[in-house]
């Protein structure tokens, strides 16, 4: 019998039958790839059988000691489906693989993983979905064989109903996910040798290259009927949340600073607390406050943060909103809509899991300090790290693909690139460049590459196509690794030293260098002026 190798794990939870199928579902291929491998024991007698799209990402994960092994000891059968079956049916692909596999003799307690993406089931109608799932589950029973079947895709939550209906077929449906820089493994439901169980979750932490469960990130306080916590109407916020000569209504209070509020959250259980922020505010320290407060408090605290002067960026948020906070708001000039804001989320308990720590969260930040030009290789193996890292910190990224018009020379456009921001790279192969921003919602594209590029775009690229989907973009620099494998991309590295114009470069002046601890940053020099004196005519 096979096990998940994850420690603190339910026994129940752990325990995959032979003779039986499993339905695994996720949003991206590493989160269900990388659960899957933990299946596989270090002493494992049994052969393994790997059907996928990318089998090679079953073999490169920091995951894979363990399939390693058993590859070096003859144990596993890897298949890898060709370009050619993207042109078969789902049906026929189907066929194909259970006749494959059934070829193989003493399949008895041998484990197999078929891991499809929702994109290749696009075509199936709902009924032939369901007869391809009751033709894997057959098979199991039939062959005797523990089978995993993985699907991963921007479409599987739509997969992830149509399975729960095939209860009788399959013997367990799990969904991995990713929540507040946290991997969460939710059981729809779960057959076992003792009966079955629904609707449990766990949340996992990584330690060593090994997932284990979470416990005691946030202390729960539950609330009966009829109960009420005596504080659940109190608003505390700092002064400068709203402007001066604010009247507020009763059981409002303010503090005089984000430190004094955060003193007294310790003290309150189910209130509201309005931090503010400006541009004086270290934001490194109110997530660690916030998340500090979430954790000792528990799930009932509402942290709002109110944005006074607009220096919140697009990460800032998702980094508030990882650590523990419920609302963030900018009508600074509107009290009235505050109010009614604050009042909206009043009586609610905050849902989100928790990471386990801040620096959990901040390692994701760190892996997107790489900016500007990267050769072509190296380009798309950082996007997907860089993609990966804006999924844990429910951050927006974009891939733009800016196709160069004819008899125009690479490193000219190349030259005009002026990048701001870490987690910004770009490369180019094939007359393509490839831009990652990092950061940056859909919407806010066009925008942004006029703050990078210096001329107008349409001057040197004849086409703009964007990849916003971290599923797509993630299997984008898949495809194009394998499609540019042996073959020679240019590398312009050394022509953009010589001329590294494309890099920001932020000049400070020497006034603001001399006075950086006064509280505004200002200079009354005026080195590039000329007096003159000024005479009245008689």
């Amino acid at each position: 019998m096979h096990n998940f190798n994850i420690t603190g794990l339910e026994p129940a939870a752990k325990e995959l039958k032979s003779a039986s199928s499993y339905a695994v579902l996720a949003p991206l291929d590493n989160f269900v790839v990388e659960f899957a491998l933990h299946a596989i024991n270090q002493n494992c007698a049994n052969d393994i059988y790997i059907v996928s799209q990318d089998v090679e990402s079953f073999f490169e994960s920091s995951f894979s000691a363990a399939i390693n092994t058993a590859y070096k000891r003859s144990k596993v059968h890897p298949f890898s489906l060709s370009s050619e079956t993207q042109h078969y049916s789902i049906e026929r692909i189907n066929k194909g693989i259970i006749k494959e596999i059934g070829a193989y003799k003493k399949l008895k307690n041998a484990l197999v993983f078929i891991h499809f993406n929702t994109e290749l089931l696009s075509s199936a109608t709902e009924a032939s979905t369901k007869a391809i799932m009751n033709d894997y589950s057959e098979f199991a029973k039939k062959t005797g064989v523990t089978l995993l079947f993985l699907l991963s895709g921007p479409e599987v939550t739509h997969y992830r109903f149509l399975i729960r209906q095939l209860n009788k077929s399959f013997d367990g449906l799990i969904f991995v996910d990713n929540d507040s820089a946290t991997r969460v493994l939710e059981y729809d439901y779960w057959h076992h040798t003792t009966g079955v169980f629904a609707d449990m979750q766990f949340q996992l932490s990584l330690e060593d290259n090994q997932f284990l469960v979470q416990e005691g990130t946030v202390n729960d306080l539950k609330v009966f009927n009829g109960s009420h916590f005596p504080d659940e109407d109190d608003v505390w916020l700092v002064q400068s949340a709203v402007p001066i000569g604010t009247k507020l209504p009763t059981h409002y209070y303010t503090a005089k600073d984000n430190n004094e509020l955060f003193d007294k959250g310790p003290k309150l259980k189910a209130a509201t607390l309005v931090f503010a922020v400006t541009r004086y505010t270290d934001l490194a320290l109110l997530g660690k406050q916030c998340f500090e407060l979430r954790k000792s408090c528990g799930r009932w605290l509402k942290l709002v943060v109110q944005n006074v002067d607009g220096v919140i960026r697009h990460q800032d948020e998702c980094l508030f909103l990882t650590l523990g906070v419920n609302l963030i708001l900018y009508s600074f000039s509107e009290p009235s809509r505050l109010l009614s804001q604050i009042q909206s989320i009043q009586g609610f308990q905050f849902s989100r899991p928790l990471p386990p720590s801040v620096e959990h969260v901040l390692k994701y930040t760190e892996n997107t300090f790489s900016k500007g030009y990267l050769p072509f290789d190296e380009f798309t193996r950082q996007v997907e790290v860089h993609s990966d890292s804006a999924v844990n910190l429910g951050v927006s990224g974009v891939l733009v693909k800016l196709e160069l018009l004819p008899r125009i020379e690479p490193i000219h456009p190349l030259h005009l690139f002026h990048i701001k921001r870490e987690g910004d790279v770009f490369s180019l192969a094939d007359n393509t460049v490839y831009l990652y921003l990092h950061a940056c919602r859909e919407n806010d594209v066009n925008n942004a590459i006029k703050h990078l590029f210096k001329l107008q775009t349409s001057d040197f690229f004849v086409q703009q196509n964007v990849i916003s989907d971290h599923f797509h973009i993630q299997q984008e620099c898949k495809q194009l690794r394998r499609l540019y494998s042996g073959k020679q991309v240019t590398d312009y590295s050394k022509q953009l030293t010589e001329n590294d114009s494309y890099k920001f470069e932020p000049g400070v002046s020497k006034g603001i260098t001399e006075s950086l601890d006064t509280p505004e940053f200002t200079n009354d020099a005026r080195p590039d002026a000329v007096s003159f004196v000024m005479r009245l005519k008689a």
